[in-house]
Order: C-alpha cells, then structure tokens, then sequence
C-alpha cells in the first residue's frame, strides 16, 4: 500500500494493470502475460531496426500490448510507440495516469483503449480497443527467434531460406512468401511455449 504523497511508479501500475487484465480478460490456464516484451519495428532510414517494449502484453487468441505511461511520465515518445505497437500487437492499449488523460485522448488513434489509472492503482476504461488491421508482417516476424524463422519456414515450405541467412534477410524473404494467416498463430504458439 502506498503511503500518503506517494506517487504510483510504473511498476505499482504494472502490477494493478496485470490484475485489470485478468480480471476482465478472464484469463484461461493457457494464457500468458508477459512483462516487458521487446519487439523490433523496421527502419526504413537504417539498417538499424527501431527497438520498442510493451510494459505488459498479453497472449491468448490474439496478442494485445499494454503501454504504461505513470504520473512522472510524458507523452513525447508516444507516437512513435503508437505506430510501433500498431504494427505488431492484435489490440492495444494505453494505460494512462489521470494526468495525462486528456492529452492521450487527443493524440491516440481511435482502435487504441485507453485506460486512466489513479493515485491508488484503480484503472477505469476510458475508451475500449477496436481490433488492430494494420499489422506488419515483417515487424510481428520479430518476435521469432532465429531458429524459431527456419522452423516457420521449413513448416510453410519456403525454400529460399537458407541457415547462412540473417535473422532480418529471413524476414524479408519471409514476407514476400507468407501471410499474416500463417505467421500469427505461430507467433503466439512460441511465445507461449517460451513462457511454459
């Protein structure tokens, strides 16, 4: 419990948000949450990918990332985070402290929730997540592990990639012989094999 002028951290919010969510989500045994989970977004300026981390992302039957923004926070990086986040998770949501709830509004994209967290850890929907249809191929493709890619591949028969590859020539080729339908739930079979 937090003492009086305590102001709640992102970790006090985590930990409040991880109940939020398996409180309204209704979490079956084979549902993970997952604390911090990088993900990569392709640069087009760079051979350098843009690196990002969902404070809390939930697999079930789709992956939803959570961003966490607390009271000592600011708002700057979020619209890259936005688009990063569009292109990787199924549903996204912004958990906000009350501080920042009207700004939030103004500058989320409208298939994104909001969540308003208080001084004491409540959170209360503000907006509800629309499904996300702007997913990127080659950035949820990150998620994958290397050997984790040459298993996708050899499964869907794409032969033109090679062990020799990189991790990122694997996506590509990836990219151009797959689809979204094939590499979702395979994304979501990993991750939760990883957990358990």
């Amino acid at each position: 419990m937090l003492g009086k002028n305590q102001i709640l951290g992102p970790n006090d919010i985590r930990i409040a948000l991880r109940n939020w969510v398996h409180d309204k989500f209704e979490l079956k045994q084979n549902d993970i949450l997952i604390d911090e989970l990088g993900f990569r977004n392709k640069d087009l300026e760079s051979t350098v990918d843009h690196t990002f981390r969902a404070d809390l992302a939930l697999a079930n039957g789709r992956l939803v990332g959570f961003e966490i923004k607390s009271q000592k926070d600011n708002l700057k990086r979020w619209s890259s985070q936005m688009t990063a986040y569009t292109n990787v998770f199924d549903e996204i949501w912004l958990c906000s402290h009350g501080k920042h709830l009207h700004q939030a509004l103004n500058i989320t994209e409208k298939h994104i929730g909001v969540l308003v967290v208080d001084d004491t850890g409540s959170i209360t929907v503000v907006r509800y997540a629309a499904e996300n249809h702007k997913l990127n191929f080659y950035d949820l493709s990150g998620l994958l592990w290397k050997e984790e890619l040459m298993e996708f591949a050899l499964l869907n028969n794409i032969m033109e990639v090679k062990s020799r590859m990189t991790k990122n020539e694997i996506r590509d080729v990836m990219e151009e012989k797959s689809n979204l339908n094939q590499l979702k739930p395979y994304v979501l079979k990993k991750l939760k094999a990883r957990k358990a």
